[in-house]
């Protein structure tokens, strides 16, 4: 397959919010899920938005052979805290009455799944189209993210990992990186609930 990486656009939204999505789809339903409305519905409306965690300019699209299959993020800590604000004013266009829960949802999963110290880089939102999975598309996605994000020679990457996901965590294993912490999570509410998480760090480059 002829693979390319290139900057996320925001009519792109329609694959890449599902695709977001199935980067942890228990923890987005936990946070974002309502009577009304889905995660994934969520994500689409922030994802054509400029300057959030989100966003489509945060973003970076993995195609093969012309076709999208795969969506992914880096970012360091000084972008990551410029997220909060807008990640709270498009939770409050969005949900209106209903956004002060959602907030709050959000607040509990950053404990968990936490943005990036100021000598980290994470890497993120990383999803592949499921029948192209195992075929080294992750892999080309994350050195691709990697190579796009300028890296200080202080900065390390870093990225999260479900526990109920193993497969994720060997392909991780396999390119360099080692669990560095477990956090623990007894998250849950009527639409979903928030597995532990693995914090990874990569200690060696991807070959």
């Amino acid at each position: 397959m002829e693979i390319e990486i290139k900057k996320s656009q925001a009519s792109e939204v329609h694959i890449a919010a599902p695709l977001i999505y199935s980067s942890g789809p228990d923890a987005f339903e936990y946070v974002f899920k309502n009577k009304q409305v889905s995660a994934v519905y969520f994500l689409k409306h922030a994802f054509i938005r400029e300057g959030g965690e989100f966003s489509y300019d945060n973003h970076y699209s993995l195609y093969a052979d012309g076709k999208m299959v795969g969506i992914g993020s880096a970012f360091t800590a000084q972008q990551g805290s410029t997220f909060s604000k807008v990640d709270a004013l498009n939770i409050i266009r969005f949900y209106n009455w209903k956004s002060l829960g959602v907030l709050r949802n959000g607040l509990k999963v950053e404990r968990i799944i936490k943005l990036p110290k100021q000598e980290e880089i994470v890497i993120g939102h990383l999803g592949i189209e499921p029948t192209l999975r195992s075929h080294g598309l992750g892999k080309a996605l994350i050195a691709g993210l990697m190579e796009r994000v300028k890296k200080a020679s202080s900065s390390r990457f870093v990225l999260d990992v479900s526990e109920e996901n193993p497969r994720a965590k060997a392909l991780y294993e396999r390119l360099g990186f080692v669990v560095t912490k477990k956090n623990d999570s007894n998250l849950n509410n009527k639409f979903s609930y928030v597995p532990n998480h693995f914090r990874m760090e990569l200690i060696t480059p991807i070959g």
